[in-house]
């Protein structure tokens, strides 16, 4: 346990880590966006999964690219899966 005039540190500490971790989206961060950020990562996934198990596209390989699904999740979505207002501010001209 923290001594009383330490505690607000550690709280301050805590919040600095959630504003951290909910900067940039990724499956632990997924629940802290909003509703629409969230509905639009299922959606890229979703997309993410019919390029992966595309068997015509990976005919080489004798069927899908099942890893291409963590490469999707850990790369693409958090370049396109944003918060709204980050998104309105980068439409402005």
């Amino acid at each position: 346990m923290l001594p009383a005039n330490l505690q607000p540190a550690a709280e301050a500490v805590e919040v600095g880590r959630l504003i951290l971790k909910a900067a940039e989206w990724s499956p632990q961060s997924h629940e802290l966006f909003p509703e629409a950020a969230r509905k639009w990562a299922v959606e890229v996934m979703r997309l993410g999964y019919l390029v992966a198990w595309d068997e015509e596209r990976f005919v080489g390989r004798e069927g899908a690219a099942p890893e291409l699904v963590d490469i999707w999740r850990s790369f693409v979505l958090p370049g396109v899966v944003v918060r709204a207002a980050a998104a309105d501010a980068s439409r402005r001209p």
